[in-house]
């Protein structure tokens, strides 16, 4: 278990900093509506986070099970670390050149009137349907799975790896819960910090990881 946790840290951690926009997200439900709209938001992101998780497992128990060659996580690794490295190609090219300012998607901007509800199913659309997210909870869950075939060690993996890259996330809600009124300030300058500069991280982040990825999948193979 302790394997399984210690290498599918990185790959959470990643996520982490690539859900920027799912933290840009946060803090602008946090600072427009009441903080249960954005309690409900982190609990359909963890929930995404989980059910994905769970399926990459079942799916990578069932092959074990079958009496597989075991080559077949070294293969997931370098065919996401491939989708990781062209998504960070296309999130570089797609960043805004000097001068030109970022633009907050719609369905962000949506934020001001966002129920419980809708952030819910939003939240958990943006962890289970979200590419980007989905190639690295798949990468963690395959990582875990070549660590342990043992169903409890896997489940405890996977529940560290949810809570490590839903962090940035539940942070904002987290923070304004604390400290009321008093972190308005810090949240919009984190906001503004986090759209200028958001499509350089994560196309930083996802190179990394999938170079990571393609390095443990070739040498898996």
């Amino acid at each position: 278990m302790t394997g399984a946790i210690g290498q599918s840290l990185p790959i959470a951690v990643g996520l982490l900093l690539a859900a920027m926009p799912m933290v840009m997200l946060s803090v602008l439900l946090v600072t427009k509506r009441p903080v249960s709209v954005s309690y409900a938001f982190v609990g359909g992101w963890v929930a995404g986070l989980l059910a994905v998780g769970a399926v990459v497992l079942a799916v990578a128990d069932v092959i074990m099970l079958a009496d597989e060659p075991t080559w077949w996580a070294g293969a997931v690794k370098l065919a996401l670390g491939i989708v990781l490295v062209l998504m960070a190609v296309r999130k570089w090219r797609a960043r805004p050149q000097a001068g030109e300012e970022s633009t907050v998607p719609g369905w962000m901007a949506a934020a001001q009137t966002m129920t419980a509800r809708r952030a819910l199913r939003l939240g958990f659309l943006c962890a289970a349907a979200n590419p980007k997210n989905l190639a690295l909870v798949a990468a963690g869950a395959a990582v875990i799975a070549d660590a342990t075939a043992r169903v409890l060690e896997q489940v405890v993996a996977l529940v560290v790896f949810t809570v490590v890259a839903s962090l940035g996330v539940a942070a904002p809600a987290v923070v304004r819960g604390v400290f009321t009124d008093r972190a308005d300030r810090a949240l919009a300058v984190a906001d503004e910090w986090m759209t200028r500069h958001h499509a350089a991280i994560m196309a930083a982040v996802l190179l990394v990881l999938g170079l990571v990825l393609i390095g443990n999948g070739i040498a898996g193979l």
